[in-house]
């Protein structure tokens, strides 16, 4: 079994100090195996909010990994934006900002999203970019097989259910099929301001009649903000994930204001596979 924590979204210089605080005390009082950042550690990529992002980092019992966000690359220094977008990132936070993590059960890796800009000038908007979707590929390809693979990123994959023209990374439909073909059973993303779990069927993989087998599948798993103030109608949240006999189970936590408590766990994935699972097992031809 595999235990780890997925926060996103701390902006730093925009936070709320008491969840901030409670945030600390709950991972350290269970550490996970892992903790996964998934972006946007500072309000404004300064330097001092990454010196406050990587002091909090530095107090984590258990060991962690970071992707950035679009709000880790600067907006008021053109030179710097196009030229050294990840200097300040990788001076304070990680020399790398494609990370990987594995041990004998659990692979996590990240996924750069971050654009520097775009014609549309929506330069908050992320992509799978085709060589970082290249080079994670082949660095998921060159694992052992017998891993569980999760991928980290910053942008979402997948649209909540009752809002499905949410903005996502750009060319997260074709990756998403192409990360379930390698073998990816979870992805792990923030942004949004929202805590989701989404199944991806992917059109990969074995079939039963018209179904895909339940192993092809893969969770789309959005983490709220963890601590920051900006908030847009979810309070602050993350997600305990854990990973065991080749399955992922999801535990959100959410601040109530004094403390860190259990949310209700997404039931509609995990009902969805069962569901699929169902259906298969009696679209099986019968044997008389």
């Amino acid at each position: 079994m595999r235990v780890i924590d997925h926060i996103s979204d701390l902006h730093f210089n925009r936070i709320d100090t008491a969840a901030a605080a409670g945030l600390l005390e709950a991972l350290n009082a269970d550490p996970a195996d892992l903790v996964a950042v998934s972006g946007d550690l500072t309000m404004r990529a300064r330097s001092r909010e990454f010196r406050a992002a990587a002091e909090f980092l530095s107090k984590l019992k258990a060991p962690w990994i970071a992707v950035p966000g679009n709000h880790d690359i600067t907006a008021f220094y053109p030179w710097e934006r196009f030229f050294d977008p990840f200097g300040r990132w990788h001076k304070y936070v990680s020399p790398q900002t494609e990370p990987l993590w594995r041990d004998d059960e659990v692979a996590v890796i990240g996924l750069n999203t971050v654009i520097r800009a775009d014609w549309n000038l929506k330069w908050e908007g992320g992509r799978v970019p085709r060589h970082g979707l290249k080079n994670l590929l082949e660095r998921l390809d060159a694992l052992p097989k017998n891993l569980f693979r999760i991928v980290v990123a910053h942008h979402p994959f997948l649209a909540p259910e009752e809002r499905p023209d949410t903005p996502l990374a750009r060319h997260a439909a074709p990756a998403l099929e192409r990360l379930a073909k390698a073998g990816v059973r979870l992805i792990l993303s923030g942004h949004l301001h929202r805590d989701y779990v989404r199944l991806h069927r992917g059109a990969a993989g074995e079939r039963t009649g018209l179904l895909r087998r339940q192993q092809q599948d893969l969770l789309v798993v959005q983490a709220g903000s963890a601590i920051s103030t900006r908030l847009r109608g979810d309070p602050n949240a993350y997600n305990r994930i854990v990973v065991e006999k080749n399955a992922a189970r999801i535990e959100p936590r959410r601040w109530n204001g004094e403390g860190w408590v259990p949310a209700p766990a997404p039931a509609w994935p995990k009902q969805r596979l069962t569901d699929i699972a169902a259906a298969e097992a009696a679209a099986e031809p019968q044997v008389p």
